[in-house]
């Protein structure tokens, strides 16, 4: 097992990961409590750039969101809808943020990983999701 210590947004996790990172799943436990996550193999980018392998694993706070008309973003990790910053017909860009989920009293701001319009928003504010469901689509 790998054990990280990871900074993001000014909040530090310890981070440890419970199986192979070479599946498309793997499960971590952040601080102290285990999620399942997604794995990205890393672009020919980033292994150029580096020696030794690094590890890459989407950012808890980042949800993937598939190309293509219907493109939809889902709950990369469970918690409660705290805030919405977009509505259906907002443009947004790589980067914006969409909305936040609390999450062990944390939270974790959900970014739109490309430039596109809002569609239809499929959450509240306060309620509870699971990691994989609907949060919001794209129109384009």
């Amino acid at each position: 097992m790998k054990r990280y210590r990871i900074t993001l947004d000014d909040q530090t996790f310890d981070v440890r990961v419970l199986g192979d990172p070479r599946q498309s799943e793997v499960q971590v436990e952040v601080n102290g409590e285990i999620f399942t996550v997604g794995v990205e193999a890393p672009s020919a980018d980033a292994e150029a750039a580096t020696a030794e392998p690094i590890p890459k694993a989407a950012p808890a706070t980042s949800a993937r969101i598939p190309s293509g008309p219907d493109a939809a973003v889902t709950a990369p990790l469970p918690g409660v809808v705290k805030s919405i910053a977009v509505q259906p017909g907002d443009e947004v860009a790589a980067g914006d943020p969409l909305l936040v989920i609390e999450a062990m009293k944390m939270n974790n701001v959900i970014r739109a990983s490309r430039v596109g319009t809002i569609a239809a928003l499929h959450i509240s504010e306060g309620r509870q999701v699971a990691h994989g469901d609907l949060l919001l689509e794209f129109a384009d």
